[in-house]
């Protein structure tokens, strides 16, 4: 796992070293994921600096953003992309938030659902389609990068969009989902913390459990929304040509930019 230690940042990665199925690599230093990058410290702001990030690509809600702000990275620009994920926008909150929200009537069960239909929705809905197409035209142009892509959590709609990139460059889908996954162990911390503070404020197992569902990555999630694409679209190029207006010659010119040998 290549993540960047953040002082106020927890998943902060870089998706570079994984192989392809045609025995190539990703390039380093080039494509990065993350959490929110509202409450980076000045020795977070310097470290990504030093990563020579030209493009930031925040998939937050304007509302998201209201006082929430990304802190400014010198030399780098930014582009609102919304794929409009409500969900995953909730199941990001903090504990106040959902509790407020009355988030704490919700089953484990409706949790999950909703996470399930959230996940297939990236792959259906027209804005999500709208802003992931955005997003590859964007990682297309080697003059955005280095480019990191963020939401909240930077699990649900960074995740996405990082299989995505990940598999029109031919890596192999298990090693999508187990990059997925590492969200987990990244935000594992600050995950338990959160679970029991939610189960002090409550004392309701079942919203525990609910709230683990909507915080944590879950492997069918993510295989709930790549099962559409592989059997209804006929698989990731097809679905990229057919529904995110990008040509097999994108294809090869992005396996151009973010491809090389392995050493």
């Amino acid at each position: 796992m290549n993540q960047i230690r953040l002082e106020k940042a927890y998943n902060f990665r870089d998706i570079g070293g994984y192989e392809t199925n045609e025995g190539l690599v990703v390039k380093k230093g080039l494509l990065f994921r993350s959490d929110e990058l509202s409450k980076l410290s000045e020795a977070d702001i310097e470290t990504i600096r030093k990563l020579n990030i030209k493009t930031i690509i925040d998939y937050r809600s304007e509302r998201e953003r209201v006082n929430n702000e990304d802190k400014p990275i010198p030399g780098a620009k930014v582009i609102y992309l919304d794929p409009k994920a409500d969900v995953a926008a909730l199941a990001s909150s903090d504990n106040k938030h959902l509790l407020e929200q009355r988030t704490d009537k919700i089953t484990a069960k409706q949790a999950y659902d909703m996470m399930s239909s959230q996940n297939r929705e990236f792959v259906l809905a027209s804005s999500a389609k709208a802003s992931y197409a955005q997003m590859l035209q964007l990682v297309l142009d080697p003059a955005n990068c280095g480019i990191v892509q963020h939401c909240r959590g930077g699990k649900d709609r960074t995740g996405y969009g990082i299989a995505l990139i990940l598999l029109l460059l031919g890596v192999n889908q298990k090693t999508v989902v187990e990059d997925y996954m590492l969200t987990n162990v990244c935000k594992h911390e600050k995950n338990t913390r959160s679970l029991a503070e939610a189960y002090e404020q409550t004392h309701n197992e079942d919203f525990v459990l609910a709230l683990r569902y909507l915080k944590e990555a879950r492997e069918e999630f993510l295989l709930g929304a790549l099962d559409i694409i592989n059997n209804s679209y006929g698989g990731i190029e097809q679905y990229a040509i057919n529904e995110l207006n990008f040509s097999r010659e994108n294809i090869q010119t992005l396996k151009q930019i973010y491809l090389e040998e392995k050493i």
